[in-house]
């Protein structure tokens, strides 16, 4: 991992975030698990620019000690978990061209800072994330564990949905950082399934498409609660790996 100072964004970058902020802040409430909203002011995330790491960092730490590192584009599974388990959150130092907004294929700021860090400042949440990276870099070494613990992260932390008040939200960060990904996940076009990690750790996905299944949790607390029965199940062997 090869971690980097903040990058000093000019004023096109600046009016990049605030182009995608302007456009999730018109429906992130009607669309987005509360968690999110409620991160989202925690940190003072707005619309004038990309925000300082380090004062994002003062915020965050203070709520659940995770913090925010700047890096260079995709950690490997890994230093990610590695990273996970002391509370400390890849940040990619860049933003996405303003050509496309909607989609970058490497996680930049707008995916890590404004997708990921607003759950995390929710205590809950960032104690599950810290878990599962602790119990994933026990598994080092390992690449087919390792693998079943990239799904979890992938289909609970990045491209969930959940039940609320009898409606579906989302409730995954990289669904939450794209405002095509929101209205694709809530419409008819993916496979909804209820949230089964014996499922999850078989499955394969595509990272530059959207998700054709996705899994919905019951609440939070299904998520936060499955650690134990998948870090065993994680020593079982393989019957199959599904594919998308």
């Amino acid at each position: 991992m090869q971690r980097l100072d903040f990058k000093d964004f000019n004023t096109k970058e600046h009016s990049v975030w605030s182009v995608m902020f302007t456009q999730q802040a018109q429906k992130r409430d009607d669309q987005i698990h509360p968690l999110f909203s409620e991160g989202i002011l925690k940190l003072g995330l707005n619309d004038k620019g990309i925000p300082h790491i380090d004062e994002v960092n003062k915020k965050l730490k203070s709520l659940t000690g995770f913090a925010g590192v700047p890096v260079e584009g995709l950690e490997e599974p890994e230093s990610f978990f590695e990273m996970l388990s002391n509370r400390e959150f890849p940040i990619g130092n860049f933003i996405r061209s303003d050509v496309d907004s909607t989609y970058t294929p490497a996680p930049d700021i707008f995916h890590d800072l404004y997708g990921h860090l607003p759950f995390l400042a929710n205590k809950e949440y960032a104690d599950f994330c810290c878990d599962l990276g602790r119990r994933a870099v026990k598994a080092e070494g390992d690449a087919k564990a390792i693998r079943q613990w990239e799904r979890l992260f992938w289909f609970a932390v990045e491209f969930s949905l959940i039940k609320q008040n009898g409606k579906r939200l989302i409730f995954g960060a990289g669904i939450a950082s794209s405002v095509g990904e929101c209205a694709y996940a809530l419409s008819d076009k993916p496979q909804c399934v209820p949230f089964d990690i014996y499922e999850i750790r078989k499955r394969e996905y595509n990272i530059d498409e959207y998700q054709k299944t996705l899994f919905v949790l019951e609440n939070p607390q299904q998520l936060y609660s499955c650690l134990d029965a998948y870090e065993k199940a994680t020593f079982q062997a393989l019957e199959h790996i599904v594919h998308p």
